[in-house]
């Protein structure tokens, strides 16, 4: 009797579980599926604007158009030249000669015009002649050079410089030899017309009696002078004297 009564309270038990396993099942997938429904809407961002004011933002954005091109310029206006008739005169026949003179007289040239013996073509009236075209009127034709300046000139433009024809080496001082000194004398002189050196003064000197030893040297040097206008005067000239050690 004992064993009839446990087999009956569990035949009751499983028919329980039976009728309360599907209905949980299904509420615990709908719990499952709106939760993920929810998560899904919950993580989208919805627009703030109103699709009224993104099409506003929009058009305002855009660029304007080109401004439109500018009309063509108006065309000139056509000017008709007005050709006035020639008038012939009706007595051209009366007014032409009927008869033809023997003999024609030239028309005289005017004393004006008529050049001098011996003048150039394109010559001033009045001149002298065996003048320069460009000279001055009532000018003096001679031959004699005009005077040479009175001071010295530097070299350039139209006074030539003078050239060397005899130089003379300078004397190494033994001292300036033994101390191993070498280098250049630069020394500033006035060359006369007749091709003497005067007047030495030292621009650039050298120590152990180098620039005394170039001075002595240059006043013996010989040049032809110096020319202005082709006539020797008196310039100033620099000179160079070179100490090398051998």
């Amino acid at each position: 009797m004992f064993e009839t009564t446990v087999v009956e309270s569990k035949k009751q038990k499983f028919g329980i579980q039976k009728y309360l396993t599907l209905p949980v099942s299904i509420a615990l997938h709908v719990i499952v599926v709106a939760g993920v429904d929810f998560g899904t809407v919950w993580n989208v961002s919805f627009p703030t604007n109103s699709p009224a004011q993104v099409a506003q933002y929009s058009v305002a954005a855009a660029p304007p158009p080109p401004p439109p091109p500018p009309p063509p310029p108006p065309k000139a206006a056509s000017v008709t030249q007005v050709v006035k008739p020639v008038e012939v005169p009706k007595n051209i026949q009366e007014m032409a000669p009927t008869t033809v003179p023997e003999k024609v007289t030239p028309v005289a040239a005017s004393s004006a015009s008529a050049g001098v013996e011996g003048g150039v073509e394109g010559g001033v009236e009045g001149g002298v002649v065996g003048g320069v075209v460009g000279g001055v009127v009532g000018g003096v034709i001679t031959d004699t050079a005009p005077p040479p300046p009175a001071a010295p000139l530097r070299v350039g433009g139209d006074v030539k410089a003078p050239v060397v024809i005899n130089r003379v080496e300078p004397v190494y001082p033994e001292v300036a030899r033994k101390a191993r000194i070498s280098g250049i004398v630069i020394v500033e002189c006035i060359i006369d017309k007749n091709g003497n050196v005067t007047n030495v003064q030292v621009l650039k000197p050298l120590p152990f009696g180098l620039d005394n030893a170039a001075v002595e040297a240059v006043r013996k040097w010989k040049f032809r002078p110096g020319t202005l206008n082709g006539q020797p005067v008196d310039v100033i000239f620099n000179l160079t004297v070179n100490f090398k050690l051998n």
